[in-house]
C-alpha cells in the first residue's frame, strides 16, 4: 500500500520575521512588517506579550482570535446575529452574509441589524436568549398571508411585512422525521456516526465501503449535526434537501425542488423505516381506533388540530387500503403515516 506522508510546520515560539515581498517574489523581500488589525476598524496596533517559559508558541493566533470575539468589536456581533437571522427567515439582514463589504449587499434594515448586535451583546452574547428574542418578535410571528396591497408597495417583502414560507433544511427534515416518531436520540458531544447507505450508492466508491462504518440503530436516531460526514459519499436524503456543499464555505443553501426530493421521501429506505415506527408509537399511544389515530399523528406531525373533515377523510383513506389494495391493517397505517410526512405542510415551515 501507498505510504500517506502529511506536511506539517510547527508553530514557533520566536516567529521568523515577515517582509513585503516584491512583486510577489519570494527571493525579494522588501520591508518589514508587524501584526496589526485593518484601519478599517480602528486599531492597528496588535499588542502581543512576551511568551512565558511555559508558552511553546508566540500567541499571535490567540490575540488574533481574542480581538475578533471582543465584545467591542460590532462587526462580529453584526455578523453573527444576520447569521441568526437568516436561519429563522431564510436569507439574512445583509443577503450577502459573507461579505459585509462595499462588494455586499447593503443591509435592508441597518438601523435593527446595529440594534440586535448591540443586544447580542448586553446579553452575554448568549445565542439561546438571542433566539428567544427572535422568536417572540411580532416580526417572526407573522403570518404568511399574501396581501395585494403590501405586495404593490414591497412585492420582494424586504420590509418582512409577513413570513416568507420556507422549506425545512436538510437536517431539519431528517430530524423532523425522527422527533414525531419519538426515536429521536438527543444525545451530545462525542463522535459522529455513520448513517445508513445502501450498497449501491456504497459500490460508487472508486474502494467500495472503505472508510465508512456501521454505527447502531440508536447512534443513527442522532441529530442530524453528528452525521460524519465524506466529501465523496454524502448521505442521499441530505444530499437530495440541498444539503450543504462541504468543500467550500457555504453562505446560504440553495433551495431547489426536484423529483428525487420526492422519491426519497416516498421510496426512500429511512422515511419508509420511520413512517413504520411513528404508527408503532400511535397504536401504542391510542390503540388502532383510527379517528384517534389520525388525531394525533396530525397533532404530533404538523403541531395543530385536525381541521373539519380532516379525520373522515384520512379514516376513509386507511380503510380503502385496506379494502381495495388488500393491505394488513398495520400495512395501512404504515402507508397513512408516511403521507402524513409527505405533505408540504411537514416539510414546509409557514
Amino acid at each position: 500500500p501507498r505510504k500517506a506522508a502529511l506536511s506539517v510546520r510547527r508553530s514557533l515560539k520566536a516567529p521568523r520575521e515577515t517582509f513585503v515581498l516584491l512583486r510577489g517574489n519570494p527571493h525579494v523581500p522588501g520591508d518589514r512588517v508587524e501584526p496589526g488589525f485593518p484601519e478599517l476598524f480602528g486599531e492597528t496596533e496588535a499588542i502581543i506579550p512576551k511568551p512565558t517559559q511555559d508558552q511553546q508558541t508566540s500567541g499571535r493566533r490567540r490575540v488574533l482570535a481574542e480581538w475578533i470575539a471582543d465584545e467591542n468589536n460590532m462587526l462580529t456581533s453584526s455578523v453573527i446575529v444576520n447569521r441568526i437571522w437568516q436561519h429563522h427567515f431564510g436569507r439574512g439582514i445583509v443577503q450577502s452574509p459573507n461579505n459585509f463589504g462595499q462588494l455586499g449587499v447593503p443591509p435592508t434594515h441597518p438601523e435593527l441589524l446595529d440594534w440586535l448586535a448591540l443586544e447580542f451583546v448586553k446579553g452575554g452574547q448568549r445565542f439561546k436568549a438571542f433566539h428567544k428574542l427572535i422568536l417572540m418578535s411580532n416580526t417572526y410571528q407573522m403570518s404568511s398571508r399574501h396581501s395585494e396591497q403590501a405586495a404593490a408597495v414591497d412585492p420582494a417583502n424586504d420590509l418582512f411585512w409577513r413570513f416568507n414560507m420556507r422549506r425545512l433544511s436538510a437536517e431539519e427534515v431528517r430530524d423532523s422525521i425522527l422527533a414525531v416518531n419519538g426515536r429521536l436520540n438527543l444525545k451530545m458531544y462525542g463522535p459522529g456516526f455513520y448513517p445508513l447507505i445502501s450498497q449501491e450508492v456504497l459500490q460508487g466508491q472508486s474502494r467500495p465501503g472503505e472508510g465508512w462504518g456501521d454505527s447502531s440503530e440508536e447512534e443513527r436516531a442522532r441529530r442530524s449535526i453528528y452525521i460524519f460526514v465524506k466529501r465523496s459519499l454524502v448521505t442521499p436524503l441530505l444530499f437530495n434537501f440541498d444539503f450543504a456543499d462541504t468543500d467550500s464555505s457555504c453562505a446560504v443553501r440553495f433551495v431547489t425542488t426536484q423529483p428525487a426530493q420526492a422519491l426519497s421521501m416516498i421510496n426512500g429506505h429511512f422515511v419508509n423505516r420511520q413512517a413504520e415506527l411513528f404508527a408503532d408509537r400511535l397504536i401504542e399511544e391510542t390503540g388502532t381506533e383510527y379517528s384517534k389515530f389520525v388525531t394525533r399523528a396530525i397533532r404530533l406531525a404538523y403541531g395543530r388540530a385536525p381541521q373539519p373533515g380532516e379525520v373522515a377523510d384520512a379514516v376513509q383513506l386507511i380503510q380503502r387500503l385496506m379494502q381495495k389494495h388488500s393491505l394488513k391493517e398495520k400495512q395501512a397505517l404504515d402507508y397513512f403515516c408516511l403521507t402524513v410526512l409527505n405533505r408540504n405542510e411537514f416539510v414546509y415551515l409557514d
